[in-house]
């Protein structure tokens, strides 16, 4: 009697129990099951407004390469290092960075915006100008003799000014202007500042009709508060700021590097490096290997392990060419460190292996040009 009122028993509890198992079993993993962990949401893209350019009306010079000056104050410095990086190891692009960190457009003493661009402009054949500036310019404007007070109307018809000249000043000598945002600040005080400077930036680009790439909504949280990182793409955490709320971090230069040069070359019909459908493939180039038939004596030697090495004479002579294209997919993320004008940096943009020279240990030539 007492192992059947048992057995009744377990059998009430299983029966009462198993409604609440049917509910959230779809809920509770097992105790050895493998939860896959969830896809990290791709990072949204920066804002692009501005005039819509055909790939036809202009894309780099006469050689192809599309020329990028980036000009501003300390977030300039940064980006233009990340831009550099970034497309260091792509023919097509060439960046130079020209920034005074302690520059802004409210104190034209302390560095002429208007006036060095003309110069640098004036000195070197560029496609575009990326402009980052303003952290600097929360201060008085001097018209005449007379200073005015930021946060005043007088200052911000003052500051639309600053910002024409600038514009006017590239535009003069036809070149694209790609105006970035400033991205958020930390404090909110500097934040609350910096949005109406920002503000006044956005009105007079969008006026002069040139590119505005917006790059706040890729650098704030979902939730509207400051993003000091987020995770990458193998879900490891990563600081994205520096520790003064303001510039980022060389990790963030490389992300914010990553959101103007994707903005860049929407605005501008940029192609991807990888041809795909009816877009022209990257120049060949040619590469010298020897012909698998000679007719010629072999010459040879014994290896490090016993074998034999062997080498055609007539047919390393003939260098029969064979065209490849080269591969720069992963332009920019290699992380290597190449000088700038070397063989090595030929090599990763365009494919060219330059042979050693003649007579050197490794040169394994039979014919060539005489020492």
């Amino acid at each position: 009697m007492v192992w059947r009122a048992l057995y009744i028993v377990v059998l009430v509890l299983v029966g009462s129990v198993a409604p609440v198992l049917a509910q959230t079993s779809g809920t509770i993993p097992l105790p050895n099951e493998v939860l896959a962990q969830q896809p990290i949401a791709p990072s949204p893209a920066a804002v692009v407004t501005g005039p819509d350019r055909k790939s036809a009306e202009r894309f780099g010079g006469a050689d192809g390469v599309f020329r990028v000056v980036v000009i501003g104050d300390s977030l300039a410095r940064g980006l233009g290092a990340g831009l550099e990086r970034l497309t260091d190891l792509d023919p097509r692009f060439e960046v130079v960075n020209r920034f005074n960190e302690a520059s802004g457009l409210a104190r034209p003493q302390v560095y002429d915006w208007p006036a060095a661009i003309a110069k640098i402009l004036k000195a070197s054949s560029f496609d575009a100008v990326v402009v980052l500036i303003g952290v600097n310019d929360r201060q008085p404007i001097k018209v005449g003799d007379v200073k005015i007070e930021f946060g005043t109307p007088e200052w911000n018809d003052a500051y639309r000014a600053k910002v024409d000249a600038l514009l006017m000043a590239i535009k003069g000598v036809d070149v694209h202007v790609h105006w970035v945002t400033l991205p958020p600040m930390q404090k909110p005080e500097f934040e609350a500042e910096m949005q109406v400077i920002g503000s006044l930036q956005r009105e007079r680009v969008v006026l002069a009709a040139e590119t505005l790439i917006d790059v706040r909504p890729p650098t704030t949280n979902p939730d509207g508060s400051f993003m000091i990182g987020d995770l990458d793409a193998k879900g490891k955490s990563r600081r994205l700021r520096a520790k003064d709320g303001i510039n980022f971090s060389r990790l963030g230069n490389d992300f914010l590097a990553n959101l103007v040069m994707a903005a860049v070359r929407k605005a501008e019909n940029i192609p991807d490096l990888q041809a795909t459908g009816g877009e022209d493939a990257p120049a060949e180039v040619q590469v010298a290997l020897a012909a698998p038939v000679a007719s010629s004596p072999l010459f040879g030697q014994e290896g490090v392990d016993g074998t034999e090495i062997t080498f055609e004479a007539e047919a390393l002579a003939k260098e029969v060419p064979q065209q490849l294209a080269p591969d720069l997919s992963n332009s920019g993320k290699l992380g290597l460190k190449i000088a700038r004008g070397s063989l090595a940096q030929r090599f990763y943009r365009t494919g060219e292996a330059r042979g050693v020279p003649f007579g050197r240990f490794d040169d394994f030539s039979v014919a060539g040009p005489t020492p």
